[in-house]
């Protein structure tokens, strides 16, 4: 059945938006409002995901077995009729996984091509790059220069508070921000389907790439010379719980404090972050 959208909806940043765009669609990133008090998933869930469940229109979505939480999402979207993709995601960079995942990209070109009644053009893409690194190396601002890092921002007041004391956000370290950073470099000899999974792979890394995770951290605290770092999840998050330990390894070993925050996806910034927050920087 051939749909009318003029949106694909993304629920991960190793979502290439370059085949979304080739193939006559427009991407935009998942943010669905705050999750219902109650629904098909359990409370204790991330409230992230809960909050994906529910659609606002019929724009279909494409996710990525990122995490268990997504996984059940699609299910239950899936259950209802919605239109949703499911891309298998790999966690490594190797030559195996790259070509898996060339041939995932594939899968998901035909399904939008399916969408839309067209067929995957011989030529999908330009071969000038569509996106570049925007992040630079980051020269210290401010005294108190901080990384901010996490999976989804729970609520992005944080970053108002945060410089209500007189800190500096250096780097935005989360899946809608640094993280989305792709550079693709395309070969005359080399499939573009094949470029952008290893493009796409080598991109700066989430927690769920776990053996590329340790390297990616420490470059990014070198780069930006932050004195401090704050890991900022949602509740119930199995990736944000795997930086828990990760990050406070790494900033002992550097003698540089840590903070670690906890919250609900779109409820607003807890009054006691404020104290938390406040005694964190007095450290700095």
């Amino acid at each position: 059945m051939k749909m009318k959208s003029l949106y694909i909806e993304t629920t991960c940043s190793y979502i290439p938006l370059e085949i979304i765009r080739a193939m006559g669609f427009t991407p935009r990133r998942l943010l669905a409002p705050a999750p219902r008090e109650t629904g098909l998933l359990p409370r204790n869930y991330c409230s992230y995901v809960r909050a994906c469940v529910y659609p606002s229109d019929s724009i279909p979505v494409v996710f990525t077995t990122c995490c268990d939480g997504m996984r059940r999402c699609y299910d239950i979207r899936k259950s209802k009729g919605e239109s949703v993709f499911l891309l298998d995601l790999p966690r490594q960079v190797s030559g195996t996984h790259v070509e898996y995942y060339s041939w995932e990209l594939r899968r998901l070109a035909r399904w939008l091509g399916e969408i839309n009644g067209s067929a995957v053009p011989d030529k999908l893409l330009s071969r000038q790059p569509l996106y570049e690194k925007t992040q630079k190396d980051t020269e210290p601002a401010g005294e108190r220069p901080i990384i901010l890092s996490g999976t989804v921002l729970p609520d992005d007041g944080i970053l108002q508070l945060i410089n209500e004391y007189e800190a500096t956000v250096i780097k935005v370290d989360f899946c809608t921000e640094q993280r989305s950073d792709v550079e693709v470099i395309y070969s005359q000899n080399e499939d573009e389907f094949l470029s952008l999974a290893r493009a796409y792979l080598s991109k700066p890394s989430c927690p769920r790439m776990t053996s590329r995770r340790f390297p990616y951290i420490s470059d990014l605290v070198e780069r930006t010379g932050a004195r401090g770092v704050i890991l900022y999840t949602i509740k119930f998050c199995d990736h944000g719980l795997y930086e828990i330990p990760l990050w406070r390894r790494f900033c002992s070993g550097l003698n540089i404090p840590f903070l670690h925050l906890e919250g609900e996806y779109k409820s607003g910034v807890p009054a006691q972050f404020h104290t938390r927050i406040q005694a964190f920087l007095e450290t700095i």
